[in-house]
């Protein structure tokens, strides 16, 4: 796939913020602020965790679901600035869900297949 000479970084962050976008359009932070993202170890979890990042900035609270992470450095670095916003990390996904009223799914992106 063609990134038209865009960083990794840059189509993450365009990508993030489109999705907390739609989530604000959608789902104002009236209509409950605690948002589970649920973040998966490729591209998808790295959007996700950029939407994350974006979703506090408009107020929401969210929640970081994100079980396998990559050791890669560009996901470190979204995971540091999460953290230093004091954006809590969630390991037991049943616990998270139900202290939710959103959900975000960026686990499986659009060339995911399975059985």
């Amino acid at each position: 796939m063609s990134t038209g000479a865009f960083s990794i970084d840059q189509l993450m962050e365009l990508a993030g913020l489109s999705v907390s976008q739609a989530v604000f359009k959608l789902h104002p932070p009236s209509k409950g602020s605690r948002v589970l993202v649920a973040c998966g170890p490729g591209n998808n979890g790295g959007d996700g965790l950029v939407a994350a990042r974006h979703l506090w900035h408009y107020g929401y609270k969210p929640t970081i679901y994100y079980p396998k992470q990559s050791k890669n450095e560009l996901y470190q670095r979204l995971k540091k600035q999460l953290e230093d916003l004091t954006i809590p990390f969630e390991n037991d996904f049943g616990k998270a869900i139900g202290e939710t009223d959103h959900i975000v799914d960026a686990i499986f992106g659009f060339s995911f297949s399975g059985e």
